[in-house]
């Protein structure tokens, strides 16, 4: 009991405490408000069709753009709609190929294409493959009733031109036993594929991986970094610290980086961009983070970390890997547009599963961190160092002495 009581009288235990009370507080108070609603924004999603069947397929098109609970857009051929699926801008691409009335004609069946995005948030590619059978099944349901009504007024055309007779009885027994076996209700069948698709579950978590453990590493290194660098003021110029603390940044991110590639080559997960590119861009993801979460530190010292602890939670929700940037609230896709994870989440999907270039998410990193790094050097710069405020203290205690 003595020991318990011991504990009580630091003031580290305390902090212990409040800092995970405050952890929570933060993570409750972000998630609940940023996800709050998310299926009221279902309609952001965004679903491109391609018609190649000017019969049927029109109706099904139209149909589609009526009731469907998403953003439809027409597209007149299926290559740029599943290009515009890399570049993020669709959610799904629905292929209703040129011989669908056809096909259902001849052979009583017919296929539609569905070409779902695997590199995108895992609630989106969920909507998207239950909304691929709801689709399916609702077609089969409308063909089923018109197939019903076709056979129907063919068998009333028999009726009205044959002569009543016995073999009329037989010839019209025959018709209907042959039309009702004729009907099948699943007459549509989905064809769903997995666009940009990987392998193995592990490699659908990178994303969310390099997220949290790059960011949560870089939280610690900077607070840790600046505890070293109030205490090197005492004996060092301002800038002089400042400028090798960058530098202990780029070193431990260009080392970091390498790291990241080496365990992703130990677990096997294929990189679809240039092993150097790769490199380069995980190298710029720790130094972004690094510049944010020290850029929290310089300005508000040790309780910058409920700051960081903030952005953390802020990152999670607004990255896109969890839920679609576009189900969240203007205000949380604003705010995500200006924190590095967004950027770090999207160039992951594309070294994971393929897609578009990775330039785009790089400029903007790049600008987070020049950014984030000039608020910081202002900072510095109206801070007096300990070293001026020390040789002014001897300065006085010489001339008192005299």
């Amino acid at each position: 009991m003595k020991s318990l009581k011991q504990f009580f009288k630091y003031r580290e235990t305390w902090l212990g405490i409040a800092t995970a009370f405050v952890f929570m507080l933060i993570f409750f108070s972000v998630w609940m408000t940023a996800y709050n609603g998310v299926s009221d924004r279902v309609n952001q999603l965004k679903i491109g069709v391609t018609n190649q069947d000017q019969n049927m397929g029109t109706t099904i098109e139209d149909n589609l753009k009526k009731n469907l609970p998403f953003d439809v857009k027409t597209y007149q051929s299926v290559d740029t709609a599943k290009q515009e699926m890399n570049r993020r801008n669709l959610d799904m691409v629905i292929q209703i190929p040129a011989t669908f009335s056809e096909q259902l004609q001849t052979s009583g069946r017919a296929e539609i294409n569905y070409f779902i995005n695997q590199a995108n948030a895992s609630l989106a590619k969920q909507i998207m493959e239950g909304t691929a059978q709801d689709v399916t099944s609702t077609i089969n349901d409308n063909i089923y009733a018109y197939k019903q009504k076709v056979i129907l007024s063919q068998l009333s055309k028999q009726l009205s031109t044959a002569v009543p007779s016995q073999e009329l009885a037989q010839n019209i027994s025959a018709s209907i036993s042959h039309a009702m076996q004729s009907l099948t209700l699943h007459s549509i069948h989905s064809s769903i594929i997995k666009t940009n698709n990987v392998s193995g579950f592990p490699a659908t978590m990178v994303p969310l991986l390099v997220v949290l453990a790059s960011f949560v590493g870089s939280m610690i290194m900077s607070l840790n970094l600046n505890g070293a660098a109030m205490k090197m003021r005492q004996s060092f110029n301002k800038w002089s610290v400042f400028l090798s603390r960058q530098m202990i940044n780029v070193g431990a991110a260009v080392l970091l980086a390498v790291i990241s590639l080496i365990f992703m080559a130990i677990f096997k997960i294929d990189l679809h961009t240039p092993l150097l590119e790769t490199w380069a861009f995980q190298t710029l993801v720790y130094f972004s983070f690094l510049s944010l979460t020290q850029m929290f530190v310089i300005l508000f010292g040790p309780a910058g970390m409920l700051f960081n602890i903030l952005s953390m939670a802020l990152q999670l929700v607004t990255s896109g890997v969890i839920v679609p940037k576009v189900m969240l609230s203007d205000f949380y896709q604003t705010l995500g547009s200006l924190l590095p994870a967004t950027y770090v989440a999207d160039g992951y999907y594309t070294v994971i599963f393929g897609g578009v270039s990775l330039p785009n998410d790089t400029s903007l990193l790049l600008a987070v961190s020049a950014i984030t790094l000039l608020i910081a050097a202002v900072r510095v710069l109206f801070q007096r160092t300990q070293l001026s405020e020390t040789s002014e203290l001897d300065e006085l205690t010489g001339q008192t002495e005299q």
